[in-house]
């Protein structure tokens, strides 16, 4: 290559390739929330980090838009108006266009850590966000700037007192900067966390409760926060002043629901428990033991005929969904499915229920009753009268966890009904078994890989595509059965989380591997051309943003032609690259490998040098990135500038040997210094070619561990006496597909320099090929 040399680095923004599975509209993970929406709409936020907007107005649902630009866990969702609002463990708060195509008006940074939970009071225009560090903050729609609510920031590092912000509840709704000038979303991010309130919160013992529930009052003026510490937390979103600390839970908060009239609070927590309170008199008035597991959502609504509620729909981890009558205490079970329940909605107008599962990315519609047996309903049934039933008048005790007296006075257990009153689904929003653990073999190129329901496949990162699949099997078995001793450094990471598979490149690790342009299908190249894996990565994903920088170069120079594309001579292919396969990548990208434009495109996952995450299907860059604000400058460095690259220990020292006793001459040069990819056919090949120079003839006899499809031994002519080369490392044969740095690893297993000698090839007692046995991974 030829260019410029990487400036030299430090600790580098960055950069991971997300392999997509599927270009159809579907999660390919768990869902975390579930919204519903105006006109028929259904919006679900995701662990694969995508939202989607749903149809469900008709017979068969159908996805309207994808909403793009989290690089993390979407956990929660709001709606303002036609304002969506998503929170992500990407630390941000997004706010997008709701009945979009996708549009995002403007991204939020105002916490430090995860963003775990949104709630909303439309009518007054305010958003609560809640995340980890117990931070909770106050958006006003119409100012489009959060407010800190919890914790407080009590002085700057000078000492100085802190001013706390505060957002009237009066505000008048409105999208304020949020809708950005004539709807064009703004340039920055608002609410940035700084290094100041980082500061500020070091020595604060208040953000060590992380928030995992929010619940506002239709007012806007208190939020109720839920937190691992099993409090509640209300705090007056007029002053910022905390109003009250519930309680009564004994694990973390995970659900919360404010009535309309703002006087009673359900809560559902990790202790199994949903609990009923008065915010009046601040204080539980009623606890119900319905799941055996983890109240994980929590859905309140008003049965016919009354004004406030009177319901409580909670799902669970035990994959149950109830609906509990809060004053009659009967529970009907609505819903059994896989465990656990991650996300619910209840459609109230048509008595349909939305429940999603981590462990998969569709989300399943159910017909439910409106209303239990009238018997049931009125707290006569019992155990064997239906899908519902009374539970005894009896109290449940206070526990040993410090619970006070009232609370467990007011307690009572809610027996379980085994027959759920919807059994199947009547409409399923379609999703993929996310992947849930990985395997990356040893040529570091290909990646196994299992998912949810235990289907193995494998992966091939260059091609960014699955090229086998092995059904239901055990991973391990497979890795086993794939095993070959290659010794391929680690230059990337692998991961998961967003339910596909995703690899990371650090600089230098990521430019540590290479392969010869040949073993990859390149035809009319030099047989020591190498192409580094790093860089074919990072120029197949950034092609249309290199494409497009150019252009843009190019426009400014005048130089641009007539159809707005670069004239010949533009921005080129990488070395080594050949004719492009047709498809609509090969305007930005020509080069054989890596394979990321054809079929479904995989994402760029990074940091902006701010520190705010931003993700790109590849064919998404516009040119507009900035480098380095978006894009990081080694990127560019290499990208754009051609960057040298030179991989750490790309060389391998060797000595060749003629073995005792064999009569055979010693090599003038016989140590040698080669790349570590050096197959062991190229050192045969050397020797066979030093000892013709000196009139000795020997021909080549390959072995293998892997024989190659079609290779055969080689068959002496009749009459004619052929004599071939034996290579041996520590006495046994090396195969002859081994690099060099592969022998060194699992042959010569000694730090100094691999020592190969050769010898003629007795056939009748050939040297014996290793036995390499398989470590598995971790």
């Amino acid at each position: 290559m030829n260019g410029t040399t990487p400036r030299a680095v430090k600790k580098e923004r960055k950069v991971t390739i997300a392999f997509r599975r599927t270009n159809e509209p579907q999660h390919e993970a768990g869902v975390e929330s579930i919204l519903l929406g105006n006109n028929g709409s259904l919006f679900t936020a995701s662990r694969d980090s995508t939202i989607k907007r749903w149809d469900v107005s008709g017979g068969t649902p159908s996805c309207t838009a994808s909403f793009d630009g989290h690089a993390d866990w979407v956990n929660d969702l709001a709606i303002v108006n036609d304002l969506l609002f998503s929170c992500s463990n990407d630390k941000t708060v997004r706010v997008w266009q709701a009945q979009s195509s996708g549009a995002l008006i403007t991204t939020l940074s105002h916490h430090s850590d995860y963003v775990t939970s949104l709630a909303a009071a439309p009518a007054r225009g305010l958003v609560a966000t809640g995340g980890l560090r117990g931070e909770v903050f106050i958006l006003d729609v119409a100012t489009g700037q959060p407010v800190r609510l919890r914790p407080k920031l009590k002085a700057d590092p000078s000492g100085q007192q802190k001013q706390q912000q505060v957002v009237s509840s009066g505000s008048r709704p409105g999208y304020g900067p949020l809708s950005g000038d004539n709807g064009r979303p703004p340039s920055s991010s608002a609410g940035s966390f700084g290094a100041e309130d980082a500061g500020v919160l070091a020595g604060s013992a208040a953000h060590k409760a992380s928030i995992y529930s929010l619940a506002i009052n239709q007012a806007g003026t208190v939020v109720a926060a839920g937190s691992s510490d099993h409090f509640i937390r209300l705090v007056d979103t007029r002053t910022g002043e905390k109003v009250s600390k519930l309680r009564g839970h004994t694990e973390n908060v995970r659900a919360l629901a404010i009535n309309p009239g703002g006087d009673l609070l359900l809560s559902g927590s990790s202790d199994g428990t949903l609990k009923l309170w008065d915010l009046g008199m601040q204080r539980c008035v009623q606890t119900y033991v319905v799941h055996t597991d983890t109240v994980s959502s929590v859905v309140a609504c008003a049965a016919s005929g009354e004004a406030d509620w009177s319901l409580a729909i909670t799902g669970g981890r035990d994959g149950r969904v109830f609906r509990t009558h809060l004053s009659t205490r009967t529970a009907e079970l609505l819903v059994q499915q896989a465990p656990p329940v991650s996300a619910m909605a209840y459609d109230t107008g048509c008595s349909r229920l939305w429940v999603a599962s981590p462990h998969n990315g569709s989300v399943s519609c159910y017909q439910v009753p409106r209303e239990a047996s009238g018997a049931a309903a009125k707290g006569s049934g019992g155990p064997g009268s239906g899908a519902a039933f009374a539970a005894p008048s009896r109290v449940r005790p206070a526990t040993a966890s410090g619970s006070s007296g009232h609370f467990g006075r007011n307690s009572v257990d809610v027996l379980r009904a085994q027959t759920p009153a919807a059994t199947a689904p009547v409409a399923v929003l379609p999703g993929l078994h996310p992947i849930v653990t990985h395997r990356v073999l040893t040529d570091r190129r290909h990646v196994l890989t299992r998912d949810s329901e235990g289907v193995v496949e494998l992966w091939d990162v260059l091609a960014g595509a699955r090229v086998s699949s092995y059904g239901k099997a055990d991973i391990a078995a497979v890795e086993a059965a794939l095993f070959a001793p290659r010794a391929v450094p680690a230059w990337f990471g692998a991961d998961c989380k967003l339910g596909g598979l995703s690899i990371t490149l650090e600089p230098p690790s990521c430019f540590a591997a290479e392969d010869y342009a040949q073993s990859l299908g390149y035809a009319g190249v030099p047989d020591d051309c190498k192409l580094n894996y790093g860089k074919m990565v990072l120029d197949a994903a950034f092609a249309k943003w290199r494409h497009r920088v150019g252009q843009g170069h190019m426009l400014h120079a005048g130089g641009m032609g007539a159809d707005g594309e670069p004239p010949q001579g533009g921005p080129q292919a990488p070395h080594g690259s050949q004719s492009g396969s047709p498809g609509s990548g090969q305007r930005y990208y020509q080069d054989s490998w890596p394979k990321y434009w054809e079929g479904v495109q995989p994402a760029v996952i990074s940091l902006s040098a701010a520190g705010l995450a931003w993700r790109r299907v590849i064919g998404g860059f516009s040119g507009a990135e900035v480098e380095p604000d978006e894009v990081p400058a080694w990127v560019g460095d290499v990208v754009l500038r051609g960057a040298v690259l030179v991989p750490k220990e790309a060389k391998c020292a060797f000595i060749l040997l003629p073995e005792e006793g064999s009569n055979l001459p010693g090599l003038l040069q016989s140590k040698l210094n080669a790349p570590r990819i050096l197959q062991v056919h190229k050192v045969a090949s050397y020797a066979i070619s030093k000892l013709e120079e000196a009139n000795i003839h020997l021909e080549m006899w390959p072995v293998y561990m892997q024989r190659p499809e079609g290779a055969q031994d080689p068959q002496p002519a009749q009459g004619v006496t052929t004599y071939y080369l034996e290579l041996t490392c520590n006495g046994m044969a090396v195969p002859y597909e081994m690099s060099l740095a592969a022998v060194k690893k699992y042959i010569w297993r000694k730090p100094d320099d691999v020592v190969f000698v050769f010898r003629v090839r007795d056939n009748a007692a050939p040297a014996q090929l290793p036995t390499i046995t398989h470590t598995p991974s971790s």
